[in-house]
């Protein structure tokens, strides 16, 4: 486990890997215990988080998640979205009657109140659109906001985490700059154990626990396969639920594999290809 770096000031950035553990009991969400402890710690200590992780481990979710179970006011912000550096606070509209007026963002009037804000797949914008948070995220904690004539404040209960995914089949992202990757603490977020995906299934949707128990070990096994190069990608949580609805509603697992996993790889290659070696590697598990 890397030491966390920038303890001494809240909003300097680092990375910390966390291992698993108990699971948190968040409803509907799978997350260790201790992860979810460190995430917590971070952010009641002024630091910002950013989850990283594999595409469909929950990065959002979770923000979302943990939100609700403690009551919290939540906005999500779509930084793919962004396509300037004012469009963070506002934007002018024309309004008969009143003429052109300055419409702020939620995101705007979140800074100024407690609650949790997600800087969704904050990589995904270019790097001078962050400019203008940068302010927001460090030690100053305002921003001066030419259109309102004044500065905003950051509440002191207002609670960031920011999401991305990394990686060679990421494409449309951007290297985040230093200065913004240090005001935030990095935790990743992993795939659950087995077990505990084959639990999710059967509760989420009307499937076997033998099903369940196929559908998690497929997901495992080519998640692991990415790791090992193997794959050029890997789906995360996202492929095992598509298969699990295809079994709800009466699908054969031989269909549902292959268009929840399956499908997903390229047949460029044929006896070669990703997608050959996909449905080989299901076929090897489900016998």
């Amino acid at each position: 486990m890397e030491t966390p770096k920038g303890q001494g000031k809240p909003g300097r950035g680092g990375s910390q890997l966390v291992q698993r553990g108990e699971s948190s009991g968040l409803p509907g969400f799978y997350i260790p215990s201790g992860t979810l402890k460190v995430i917590e710690d971070f952010l009641f200590s002024g630091f910002h988080v950013m989850l990283s992780g594999h595409s469909g481990c929950g990065k959002t979710t979770f923000g979302q998640v943990w939100a609700a179970s403690r009551g919290m006011a939540v906005h999500k912000v779509n930084c793919g979205a962004i396509r300037s550096p004012r469009d963070w606070f506002g934007r002018h509209e024309f309004r008969e009657g009143t003429g052109t007026v300055f419409v702020s963002t939620r995101f705007l009037e979140m800074l100024e109140r407690p609650g949790l804000i997600i800087l969704d797949e904050i990589n995904r914008t270019a790097p001078e659109n962050h400019n203008p948070i940068l302010n927001l995220l460090d030690d100053n904690r305002e921003v001066y906001v030419e259109e309102l004539g004044r500065h905003v404040r950051v509440h002191p209960g207002a609670l960031f985490i920011a999401t991305r995914n990394a990686g060679r089949h990421h494409t449309g992202t951007f290297r985040l700059d230093h200065a913004l990757e240090d005001r935030f603490q990095e935790v990743r977020l992993e795939l659950p154990p087995e077990d505990v995906i084959a639990r999710l299934l059967a509760e989420k949707y009307a499937v076997s626990a033998d099903q369940a128990e196929i559908v998690a070990r497929v997901t495992v096994k080519l998640d692991r396969m990415y790791e090992e190069d193997l794959l050029s990608q890997t789906m995360g949580m996202r492929p095992a639920f598509a298969a699990a609805a295809l079994l709800g509603r009466g699908h054969s697992l031989e269909t549902a594999l292959r268009y929840a996993f399956a499908a997903r790889y390229s047949g460029e290659g044929g006896p070669e290809s990703e997608r050959t070696l996909v449905l080989q590697t299901i076929q090897g598990l489900v016998k």
